[in-house]
């Protein structure tokens, strides 16, 4: 990797450190939606009285048919999180390292 090799990429990568940080939020913030979402499915199914399981397992089994379809959408959007993380540090750490490359580079 050349001088020029490493300040084209200084200038790229921050941009796209700066994408893939917005789409780590907005999947953050579609995750607390949707938990959000599946919430308010449990207060409304608890509240119409459809739930009267005497213990936590009953319960669950009972709210299941009323919340499965949100429960699935939580847990793929918990993944789609992860996903975006990896990214995100991924230009993180690729910044970080060409600019130790860089002062290198001045060293040398």
């Amino acid at each position: 990797m050349n001088r020029s090799d490493v300040i084209l990429e200084l200038q790229l990568v921050p941009e796209l450190l700066k994408q893939a940080e917005a789409i780590y939020v907005d999947a953050v913030s579609e995750l607390s939606w949707a938990k959000h979402e599946l919430l308010a499915k449990e207060c409304e199914v608890i509240g119409d009285g459809v739930v009267t399981g005497k213990n936590e397992q009953q319960r669950q089994a009972e709210m299941w048919p009323y919340t499965k379809d949100l429960q699935q959408q939580v847990l793929r959007m918990e993944d789609a999180v992860e996903h975006t993380k990896v990214e995100f540090h991924f230009y993180k750490r690729k910044l970080e390292n060409l600019q130790i490359i860089a002062k290198l580079m001045t060293i040398l």
